[in-house]
């Protein structure tokens, strides 16, 4: 994949943890797949027609950022899990009618302000630019808030579960493990750095 412009559009979080959730089953679903296959294979007794194939290259890497991001952006302190592709769209329109920049209307989707407070961190000099439309844009994003009130889908939805991927000697390839929670407060965890390095160097 090459980036061609690098300043085509901008994604706000939600749509960042749209399509890490896409491509998380994406991942998934090929995994299942591939897993049913070769089950189905050595139980006709039929070679496995991937022993020639190269194996495919796992980025382990990439996919610990991924879980992690998608925990990160669907936590309950952010505001994405109560946003809808509805509610950003109107709250983009709403923003419209202000001398707001690109990089405020997306951080004010981002952090979807509530508060006076909040909007001032995000808008250089607001009271100068937007006087009293201040409460309009905090009842903009109120509103935008508001539009996933109803049941969350089951097939968006996403618990703090992660399901973590191991590598199966026997089977040959990697697997899930369903309920394992993910734990970050292991060693190395904090703003200590490296636990591992003596306190001599």
């Amino acid at each position: 994949m090459e980036v061609v412009n690098q300043r085509a559009a901008l994604l706000c979080n939600y749509e960042v943890l749209t399509l890490l959730r896409t491509l998380e089953s994406d991942h998934l679903a090929k995994t299942r797949t591939a897993l049913r296959i070769k089950k189905e294979e050595e139980a006709a007794g039929v070679a496995s027609s991937r022993q020639h194939m190269p194996p495919e290259e796992v980025l382990e890497n990439l996919r610990t950022v991924e879980v992690e991001a998608i925990q990160y952006l669907a936590a309950d302190y952010q505001p994405t899990p109560r946003q809808s592709d509805a509610g950003i769209t109107q709250l983009t329109k709403a923003l419209g009618a202000y001398e707001l920049t690109k990089a405020e209307k997306l951080q004010i989707v981002n952090l979807a302000p509530t508060e006076a407070v909040e909007l001032y961190v995000i808008v250089e000099e607001l009271e100068d630019r937007l006087g009293d439309k201040m409460d309009d844009i905090l009842s903009s994003v109120r509103a935008s808030l508001a539009e996933l009130a109803a049941p969350v889908d089951a097939t968006n939805a996403h618990d703090d579960q992660v399901q973590l991927e191991v590598y199966n000697e026997d089977t040959e390839g990697w697997e899930y493990e369903q309920g394992d929670e993910f734990d970050d407060t292991g060693e190395g965890a904090g703003v200590e750095g490296d636990l591992d390095k003596d306190d001599d160097e």
